[in-house]
């Protein structure tokens, strides 16, 4: 039998239920592409590489229900081609892709006073027949394709149930092109987020960034270089630099992770610190934590590699003695740093992952979470590494970690730290008896395996909150036993991978910061709603954590966020502001990704 299509078989296992026309919605806006559609809330989303591609084959998003019919949005740049001459593209492809295509149905009309062009197609294989209806809409900078399938079998209903009502509520809308703030131009798309602090001393915040193109950039604030910087690695720069005073002198120290396989360490000046740069055996894409592991009053550096080590280094670049501690796969997510179990010095978390055991996730080749907690000579903690669970026949999911980092916190304020994760199935917390910590794990239909969470108390109620962007497009907010916010999770534009919080209005409240895939900075009150002036605008998607700050000290809290368009953006966002209790990744320059106390 020849393989259909992309996402024509995701029909195969069909189920004969169909959820009722009642079903509650909800709406899907995209900023980037600028269309909305409302969908069935029991609709799987998920959004896909964000480009704007050649057909409907390479989609911005897909909607998917019970295996049973699938709905993909795809956007393409508008070349002067009419939509009859778009859509015989698409049936090249379909026609090339199984044994019969027939086009059943053809007709020109409007979508919400757009111009259409709907029409309906038959593709069989030898056990396979799946119908589709797709509408390809002329938006003008773009045209829009939408195509909707299913089995013959369900196709009928699909089409009374979900079809009519998809295509009736998509309405495009003029993406807004101005671009705000200012901006400083690399070569390359930054995937490092940001610290601010004073390296040369002058009173104000610099700006301390990697890039892909390999550079450790500190700018003032109007877009000049400090002296010394750029520095040089040897490949892409996707870690993010952590800062304090390593070698003792008083002023701050920058340290990184390349892609080089490197560990680098510069003074205020752009110059190696003695020791550096550290080699390991992989990338290290993983961003360092600075911490007294030992508690001589010195800082020492955790930083994970794709090699599956945890590595720490003294400030002299010289190895702690019992590491690196090896892991079961590539360590990318980044250490967090702090006093677990209140003995007086700082214990190491990090995230991992191994294959699962069951027999389905070794065949698929699916993995598990790994939390590892260790002491500062490198010794795992009592009941760790701990697995979350594996993935099985009933999830298929698993729970894979891949970037999330660990928040450590005190979600029950008993004095003592528990740990919180994402995973690819959701949001766990741990207790250092490696036990669930309230209404946790919370699962979520979107991944947070690769997400950087932001925690803190956002309403001035003395207990801690959590915050994380899922793959399926919806923020989330927990209270710290498990539940909800109120009114919360809530549907994005596209996926808010980084998240910071800060007080940034003056109100008392923590707004919640993302940098996110429809590119766009985005700030969210706590009832849900987009602060005024939000979202800011830039012209590629952001992979970074944005940070906050009052630059100059004048007064006026900016915010900085590195974007795939290679530029470092500024935004003057407030002249009156209160405290921010997850200002940058990592919550400070040390990345400790600890709450503080």
């Amino acid at each position: 039998m020849k393989r259909l299509e992309y996402a024509l078989l995701i029909m195969a296992f069909s189920a004969a239920l169909i959820i009722p026309a009642t079903a509650q919605t909800e709406e899907f806006k995209s900023l980037e592409f600028g269309f909305s559609a409302e969908y069935p809330r029991e609709m799987d989303i998920d959004l896909l590489p964000q480009d704007v591609t050649s057909g409907v084959e390479d989609p911005v998003v897909e909607f998917t229900s019970f295996g049973v019919m699938t709905i993909l949005v795809g956007a393409s740049e508008n070349k002067g081609l009419s939509l009859e001459r778009f859509s015989s593209r698409a049936e090249s492809d379909y026609e090339a892709s199984c044994e019969n295509f027939e086009v059943m149905r053809s007709a020109v009309g409007d979508v919400n006073g757009v111009g259409s062009l709907e029409k309906e197609y038959l593709l069989e294989d030898e056990s396979t027949a799946v119908l589709m209806r797709d509408v390809f809409l002329n938006g003008d900078d773009l045209i829009y394709h939408i195509s909707c399938r299913a089995e013959q079998s369900s196709y009928r209903r699909a089409d009374l149930l979900y079809f009519n009502s998809f295509i009736d509520s998509f309405k495009v809308f003029p993406i807004e092109e101005a671009v705000s703030g200012d901006w400083i131009q690399t070569a390359k798309p930054i995937w490092s987020s940001p610290a601010l602090a004073d390296l040369d001393g002058d009173g104000e915040f610099e700006i301390v960034v990697g890039s892909n193109e390999g550079k450790l950039y500190v700018f003032n604030r109007d877009g000049s270089t400090v002296p010394g910087f750029p520095t040089t690695a040897e490949e892409p720069i996707r870690s993010s630099p952590a800062v304090a005073d390593l070698d003792g002198d008083g002023k701050l120290d920058v340290v990184v992770g390349s892609d080089d396989d490197m560990l680098y360490a510069w003074n205020s000046l752009g110059g190696h610190l003695p020791g550096f740069p550290r080699l390991t055996s992989n990338d290290v894409g993983s961003s360092p934590a600075i911490g007294d592991l030992d508690g001589d009053g010195s800082p020492e550096i955790v930083v994970g590699s794709d090699d599956r080590g945890i590595y720490a280094f003294n400030g002299d670049g010289s190895p702690v003695c019992g590491f690196p501690l090896i892991t079961s796969n590539s360590v990318l997510s980044s250490p967090a740093v702090a006093d677990l179990d209140r003995d007086g010095t700082s214990e190491i978390v990090a995230g991992s992952a191994k294959m699962g055991t069951e027999i389905m996730a070794i065949l698929l080749g699916l993995s598990t979470g790994q939390v590892y907690a260790a002491d500062g000579r490198g010794y795992p903690l009592p009941r760790f590494p701990i697995d979350l669970p594996s993935p099985s026949l009933s999830d298929l999911s698993g729970s894979y970690i891949g970037y999330s980092s660990p928040i450590l916190a005190d979600l029950d304020g008993d004095g003592r730290l528990e740990i919180v994760i994402g995973a690819e199935d959701g949001l766990y917390a741990l207790n250092l008896e490696g036990e669930d910590h309230g209404r946790f794990p919370r699962k979520t239909a979107g991944s947070l395996a690769d997400s950087l969470m932001a925690a803190g108390d956002v309403d001035g109620d003395g207990k801690i909150e959590l915050v994380a962007g899922a793959t399926d497009g919806r923020l989330y907010l927990w209270t710290s036993d498990g539940s909800d916010y109120p009114g919360f999770p809530i549907q994005t534009g596209g996926y808010v991978k980084n998240v910071a919080m800060g007080d940034i209005d003056g109100d008392g409240q923590q707004e919640i910061l993302g940098g996110s895939r429809d590119n766009r900075v985005h700030a969210w009150n706590l009832d849900g709603t987009e602060v005024s002036g939000f979202p800011k605008v830039a012209l590629g998607d952001f992979d970074t954590t944005p940070a906050i700050g009052d630059l100059e000290g004048d007064g006026v809290l900016e915010m900085v966020a590195g974007s795939d368009d290679g530029r470092i953006y500024i935004w003057e966002i407030s002249e009156s502001f209160g405290d921010h209790r997850w200002p940058m990744i990592g919550q400070n320059l040390r990345h400790s990704g600890a709450v503080p106390g």
